[in-house]
């Protein structure tokens, strides 16, 4: 085996080059909604298409003279500082590269050593361009390691494709093995455990992988669904570079969603919904407070449930003064009026919600148990306490029609959320809804989809429709910034009043954009730079750990 001493290196995630990938995307615009999905995310400016972020990048850039190459995903990629944990704790050595766009020199730095592994988590990508960019840098500088990936993408890819598909795909990757399960921290400290003793024509003793020892077939393995112990795999964070975890940091206390929407396939990969202890998050809070993490972003998909637990989580943060500033989802029908002022005690900034349609109908298919009475009480609750909210809806869904969408809007200008964003319906063939699909006339999968009121064209004309008649919200981008990127400016110096303000600013951009025509946004351009001028950035990397414990 290749260098003892470091038994895996993990990376987080590849940001791909956007205006390259927007450009592979349009060839495709005929065909599915996938490249509407992207003009939604971006504005066409100066002959390219720009992510949210680079707008305001530019802007700082014009304001204070240099770029400060602001990108969310410099915030801790908690998937892979959780399989580092996880390694660790049996015994392993590992190290993290959080950011590979950002973190090359430290990445090169490690394969010089030959490490044994690469582990490549897969969260956020929906295409294999970015995982073999980060195969091919780690070829070129350590051909002995071996490399694995593993996470949803090819856990879904798995799940969706035939054999032959499959392997066609594994061969553009180019791993040396693939982890198919939704959690895969045990299988992959078993592929690393075998590596070490016996050797990869061992691996066919390992359930849920697909491996090759020859670049063209491949051998796999029976599937036994992992089901690993949350309390048991707490991440101490004592272990981690405090510059990765501050100024802000990412938890989740829970795995799943009791909830059982019908276009979401996520607790059927994910399994049983199940929460972490409190004394373990308190731990976690404790120490994180301790070097100066000023905010957090919870991750569980329903924060707030079961509400018992969540209230007696915000007076353990009160009761040991842990003031952070933090970002969550939400759900408003599991909440009440003594959940929400306590939210706003303990610092909450923003919340998450899943509101998905303004009309009753479309949330029976949906299967939401929430009602538009229930929205409008939670949303004005919040409100009135200075907690912004982000409402995501959803454009297309088998039901929609011209009405639906029109009552959607209603809902959305009455209710007036802080931000919102429109999604074009993306049919998984593994949700629910998929078993009315005879009853919905529903044919198709991801974006090209057809039922018996729209296609995914219609729903895509109706979506633009829905960003342009929306006057009382800011409209934000989901990729690369969502409300997970407010939480990351808010920890940089920006205010919750400029991306506000941001939000507003950027809306004639994008009508444009929607159409793909470019416009002449000078002044808004110029009006972007004088909302930033003011910020005064604060630094990602902290001072050192050893000034942080004398202070």
């Amino acid at each position: 085996m290749p260098n003892a001493g470091l038994d895996c290196i993990i990376v987080g995630y590849n940001d791909i080059n956007f205006g390259d990938y927007a450009a592979r995307q349009k060839k495709l615009e005929n065909t599915s909604g996938a490249y509407h999905e992207l003009k939604t995310n971006s504005v066409l400016l100066h002959g390219r298409r720009h992510t949210y972020m680079e707008l305001i990048n530019q802007a700082m850039e014009r304001s204070q003279g240099k770029n400060p190459q602001l990108n969310v995903f410099e915030a801790p990629a908690l998937g892979a500082f959780y399989l580092r944990n996880y390694l660790q704790r049996r015994g392993f050595s590992a190290r993290v590269i959080n950011f590979f766009t950002y973190d090359k020199d430290k990445f090169a730095e490690l394969l010089a050593s030959h490490p044994a592994t690469v582990a490549i988590t897969t969260t956020f990508y929906i295409e294999y361009a970015p995982v073999a960019e980060i195969i091919n840098f780690v070829r070129e500088r350590s051909t002995e390691t071996k490399i694995i990936v593993g996470g949803p993408y090819v856990f879904n890819l798995s799940a969706d494709l035939d054999t032959g598909t499959l392997e066609f795909m594994f061969q553009q990757i180019a791993a040396d093995i693939y982890i198919m399960d939704s959690q895969g921290e045990e299988t992959l400290a078993r592929v690393i455990d075998c590596l070490h003793n016996r050797g990869m024509s061992q691996l066919h003793a390992i359930p849920n992988l697909a491996f090759t020892l020859d670049g063209t077939t491949f051998t796999k393995t029976p599937r036994l669904p992992e089901n690993n112990s949350l309390d048991e795999s707490t991440i101490d964070w004592s272990q981690v570079d405090p510059s990765q975890i501050s100024p802000i940091c990412y938890l989740r206390t829970a795995r799943s969603c009791p909830f059982a929407c019908t276009f979401c396939n996520y607790p059927t990969m994910a399994g049983e919904h199940v929460v972490t202890k409190l004394e373990n998050i308190e731990s976690q809070l404790k120490y994180l407070h301790s070097i100066r993490t000023t905010d957090l972003v919870f991750i569980d998909d329903t924060f707030n449930v079961p509400l018992p637990r969540f209230k007696n989580l915000l007076r353990m943060m009160l009761r040991e003064k842990l003031t952070f500033r933090w970002i969550s989802f939400f759900r408003c029908s599991n909440a009440d009026e003594e959940a929400i002022q306590l939210m706003q005690e303990a610092g909450c900034a923003g919340v998450l919600l899943g509101i998905e349609s303004g009309d009753p109908q479309i949330l029976k298919y949906m299967n939401k148990q929430a009602t538009l009475d229930g929205y409008k009480w939670g949303m004005d609750r919040l409100h009135k306490r200075g907690i912004a909210t982000f409402a995501s809806l959803i454009c297309g869904f088998p039901g929609e029609t011209e009405a639906s969408v029109a009552n959607t809007i209603r809902f959305v200008e009455e209710s007036a959320p802080t931000f919102f964003n429109v999604q074009l319906y993306y049919h998984d063939t593994r949700s629910p809804v998929h078993a009315k699909a005879q009853e919905f006339k529903l044919q198709g999968a991801g974006y090209n989809w057809r039922h018996r009121s729209m296609d995914w064209r219609e729903a895509m004309e109706w979506s633009k429709h829905m960003f342009r008649s929306v006057k009382n919200s800011g409209y934000l981008s989901l990729y690369g910034f969502s409300l997970w990127g407010v939480a990351y400016l808010l920890s940089r110096g920006f205010s919750m009043d400029q991306v506000k303000k941001f939000s507003y600013l950027v809306k004639p951009m994008l009508f444009s954009s929607l159409d793909d025509v470019p416009g002449n946004f000078s002044d808004l351009e110029s009006q972007l730079t004088e909302l930033f001028r003011p910020t005064v950035l604060i630094p990602h990397n902290p001072p050192p750990l050893s000034e942080v414990i004398a202070a």
